[in-house]
């Protein structure tokens, strides 16, 4: 189903398409790609707004796919196709976070097709726009397959760029206040520390005897968490790399990726009210030797997959 779901300040419509299976009911938004509603066993498992007004105003990045390059570049410094540049900065610190101040998650995508169970939505960046050479052609497939929420993602640029897109969805899996009480395993034994403008600080540290040991299912707690968890050095097959569920309702996620990383952000601005999990390349990698490569060049195809499985058992 495609509705109207508002109109930007300059006229353009954004439209909403629903997917439905037996099992999974999703609502996606062409601004920014966002995953708007995502209902299991009669819950909607992904914070939300209920108009364009609050996603444009506030409800910045919500479950949104965040790009060109997801997470944080320190300063907005890159060497790209062996140039010194300059990337658009919107953090205070000077940073350039999920792309920028106008990345994929506050444009508008194109709803190229779609059916009951897929949409397919595209998305040009023009040359240098947030400061990125290159022009970019993204498209985002969403599919759904019974209890599974697909995402696959390409792009190609006419010349080298960065290119490291994610989604960006706060999960809450029951009515519960908080995701303090969720519980969670990665399957991560390394993390990437970070320093006070949240840019990794060199070489990851092995998660053991610290707050970010998630290698065996365990509840959230309150400890803050906003991370990179290392999976592996680079994008490869599609594995599970996370598990969430809620004791309270039952509902239970896996979360699959051909990624290297994935962030963990425990929403501590929004009291911690849902939780991103973000499968990405790791954070400011085009900065860091031995980091997985975020680089795209011209004549090359980048592609990602990520899955979210759902599934239910009787409360504890």
């Amino acid at each position: 189903m495609i509705e109207q779901f508002g109109q930007m300040s300059d006229g353009r419509s954004v439209e909403r398409i629903t997917l439905e299976t037996d099992d999974l009911s999703v609502s996606i938004l062409t601004y920014g790609a966002s995953l708007q509603k995502v209902i299991f066993d009669g819950q909607n498992v992904i914070l939300n707004g209920d108009t364009l007004e609050e996603y444009v105003e506030h409800l910045t990045y919500f479950g949104a796919i965040v790009g060109r390059v997801a997470n944080r570049i320190g300063q907005g410094k890159a060497v790209i196709a062996g140039q010194d540049v300059q990337l658009s900065a919107n953090e205070d610190n000077g940073n350039c976070l999920h792309g920028g101040p106008d990345g994929s998650s506050q444009m508008v995508w194109t709803l190229q097709d779609h059916s009951a169970t897929h949409v397919v939505l595209t998305l040009h960046m023009p040359d240098g726009h947030m400061g990125f050479p290159g022009a970019l052609d993204v498209t985002a497939r969403y599919e759904l397959d019974g209890p599974t929420l697909r995402l696959n993602m390409s792009a190609q640029s006419d010349q080298e760029t960065l290119c490291a897109f994610a989604s960006h969805g706060y999960w809450k899996l029951s009515d519960e206040a908080t995701i303090n009480a969720h519980e969670m395993k990665i399957a991560a034994k390394r993390y990437l520390p970070i320093d006070a403008n949240k840019i990794p600080t060199g070489e990851p540290a092995a998660v053991e005897n610290t707050q970010f040991d998630f290698t065996q299912m365990r509840e959230i707690g309150v400890s803050e968490m906003d991370h990179n968890f290392c999976i592996r050095p680079e994008r490869g097959a599609l594995e599970p790399l996370l598990w969430l569920r809620s004791r309270a309702s039952g509902i239970a996620m896996e979360v699959a990726s051909t990624e290297s990383g994935v962030q963990v952000y425990d929403a501590t601005h929004m009291g911690r009210t849902g939780l991103a999990i973000e499968p990405q390349v790791w954070p400011d990698a085009v900065n860091h030797a031995g980091f997985p490569s975020m680089v795209l060049k011209a004549g090359e195809t980048y592609n990602t997959v990520t899955e979210f499985r759902f599934s239910k058992s009787p409360h504890s």
